[in-house]
C-alpha cells in the first residue's frame, strides 16, 4: 500500500554530512569551521519562525550546482525510501539555484534526475513542488510563470517564507494563471498567521493546505462549534498537511501534548503527517509517527496511507 509525505522542503532536508562535504568542496566559509553540523543547524531551540527559517541561508548556498541539486534530490529520496515512503513530495524555491552557470531548466532538470536515479534503485516516485518566496511579488510571479511554462517538469505549485502579512491574495493573479493552466496548488497557510489566512489561501485555489493546523482556532471544542472555514475544509475534507515536530521549533505550541493534531483527527479533519524540515527540526517521518502514537493517535501510519490519494503524485 503507497506510503506519501506530501509536505518536505528539498532545502531543508538536507544529511548534514552532506552539507559540510559540499561546503569545503565549494568554499562556503560559514560552515568551515562548525564543530558539529548537524548541532550548527539543528533550530529546535528557536525563537520564531523567522530564527528557523535563517538555518536555509546555508542550505540554498550550497545548491548552486547541477551534480550538487541531483545529489541532495536523490539522497533526500533515500532517505524517504529507508523510511518507508513510496510516494515523496518535495517542495523547493527553484530561483535560489538559477546563476549565469544554471537555468532554471537545468534546476528542474537536476532536481528529476536524483529523484530518477532514486526511482530506479528503490522505486520510489518523487515530485518537485515549486514554492514562490511570499515577501517577494515578483519571485512568486516568476516562480508561478516557470511552473507554468515547466508544468511537465513538476507536480505543483506553492508560496513559501515569512506568512503574517503576506496573504495568497496579494498573488490573486498568478493564482488564477495557475488555475487557468491546470497546474496543483498547495498553500502554506494557518502556520505564522490565523485562520483567515487559510479561508485566503482556500478561496486562491489552494487544494491542500501546507500546515494548516491553526483551523483549531476556527473551533469552540468546549461548545463543540465550529467555524465556516472549519466547517468547509471538514466538509470538503480539504487535506491539512500537519508538521508536528516543525510546529513546535517555530514556537508555534510549547510541546507535543499541546499540539491539536489529535483533536482535529477526532473531529475528521483529513490529517497528513509530514516532515517539513528534516535537517532543521532533527526528524524523520518514523520519528514523527512516534510523537502520533505518543499523543493518542492510534495506527498513525494510517495516515500516510491515506495521504497517498492526495497527493500530487497520484
Amino acid at each position: 500500500m503507497d506510503k506519501a509525505v506530501l509536505h518536505d522542503h528539498l532545502d531543508g532536508g538536507l544529511r548534514g554530512t552532506t552539507a559540510l562535504e559540499l561546503a569545503k568542496k565549494a568554499s562556503y566559509n560559514p560552515l568551515l569551521n562548525v564543530d558539529d553540523i548537524n548541532k550548527f543547524f539543528d533550530r529546535s531551540d528557536c525563537v520564531s519562525l523567522e530564527d528557523y527559517l535563517e538555518a536555509f541561508i546555508h542550505t540554498t548556498a550550497l545548491m548552486n550546482t547541477y551534480e550538487n541539486l541531483e545529489r541532495i534530490a536523490y539522497e533526500a529520496a533515500e532517505d524517504m525510501h529507508n523510511n518507508g515512503i513510496n510516494l515523496y513530495e518535495s517542495r523547493y524555491a527553484p530561483l535560489y539555484s538559477v546563476s549565469a552557470n544554471l537555468s532554471i531548466k537545468s534546476v528542474l532538470e537536476a532536481i528529476n534526475s536524483g529523484f530518477k536515479q532514486a526511482e530506479s534503485m528503490y522505486g520510489i516516485k518523487s515530485g518537485l513542488i515549486l514554492c514562490g518566496m511570499r515577501n517577494d511579488k515578483k519571485n512568486v510571479e516568476k516562480v508561478g510563470s516557470i511552473a507554468i511554462d515547466y508544468k511537465n517538469l513538476i507536480i505543483g505549485f506553492d508560496i513559501a517564507g515569512p506568512e503574517l502579512n503576506y496573504r495568497p491574495s496579494l498573488f490573486k493573479n498568478t493564482f488564477n494563471k495557475l488555475k487557468e493552466a491546470g497546474v496543483n496548488i498547495t498553500i502554506h497557510a494557518g502556520e505564522g498567521d490565523n485562520v483567515d489566512s487559510i479561508q485566503d489561501a482556500l478561496d486562491n485555489g489552494a487544494q491542500r493546505i501546507g500546515h494548516g493546523v491553526r483551523i483549531i482556532e476556527d473551533i469552540d471544542i468546549i461548545n463543540n462549534q465550529i467555524g465556516k472555514t472549519a466547517e468547509y475544509i471538514l466538509n470538503n475534507q480539504i487535506p491539512l498537511e500537519i508538521c508536528i515536530t516543525s510546529n513546535i521549533h517555530t514556537n508555534m505550541y510549547k510541546n507535543y501534548t499541546e499540539h491539536p493534531v489529535k483533536n482535529l483527527i477526532d473531529y475528521g479533519f483529513n490529517i497528513s503527517i509530514n516532515t517539513d524540515n528534516r535537517l532543521m527540526s532533527n526528524t524523520d517521518i518514523k520519528k514523527e509517527l512516534l510523537h502520533c502514537s505518543d499523543m493518542g493517535i492510534n495506527n498513525p501510519e494510517e495516515l500516510l496511507n491515506k495521504s497517498a490519494r492526495y497527493s500530487f503524485l497520484n
